[in-house]
């Protein structure tokens, strides 16, 4: 069966970081969304289109990771809890599996920290470099955790989240 496993979470949470180190220590391909929409930012001047060719080429991939039983690593924000939901309910139906990591930084010095540095040299997809910016711009966002996802505090060591992930992915097999 394919395993889909993302990490989701907003800006300067850690979900690249850690997409990037489970990928070395599985082995596995990881797609970030950033990386699309970086791509098509030179041709694709509005905002909403770039996100929109992303999710479109998000799912035309998803099928084919499917279709081929294989897994891959995602990372995308997908804050959306209602957009999360439909990306299950899709992967499950065409048999395949969904694994979920909420990523957070519970410590605002550390996420503002994160988004200062973006700041300095930002690339099209880091459009908010300010954490009271952010806030704002997720405020009316419907954001909660699914059941059965695995919240990550991205504070902690990153080898002990990677392990706390890799064995929360082991136990999904068992």
């Amino acid at each position: 069966m394919s395993k889909i496993i993302l990490f989701r979470g907003k800006s300067g949470t850690g979900k690249s970081t850690l997409s990037n180190e489970l990928a070395k220590r599985l082995k596995l391909p990881v797609l970030h969304k950033d990386d699309i929409y970086d791509s098509v930012a030179g041709f694709i001047p509005e905002h909403d289109l770039r996100n929109k060719i992303c999710f479109e080429f998000l799912y035309r991939f998803l099928q084919t990771v499917i279709d081929s039983g294989a897994t891959i690593i995602l990372d995308f924000g997908l804050n959306n809890t209602d957009g999360v939901r439909r990306l299950k309910t899709w992967v499950e139906e065409r048999g395949g599996e969904l694994i979920t990591f909420q990523c957070t930084c519970s410590d605002e010095s550390i996420w503002s920290e994160r988004l200062v540095e973006r700041s300095i040299n930002p690339l099209p997809n880091q459009l908010i470099t300010n954490l009271s910016e952010l806030k704002e711009y997720y405020k009316n966002l419907k954001t909660e955790y699914l059941e059965g996802e695995l919240i990550l505090d991205t504070v902690k060591e990153i080898v002990s989240l990677i392990d706390q992930v890799e064995a929360f992915i082991l136990e999904q097999n068992n």
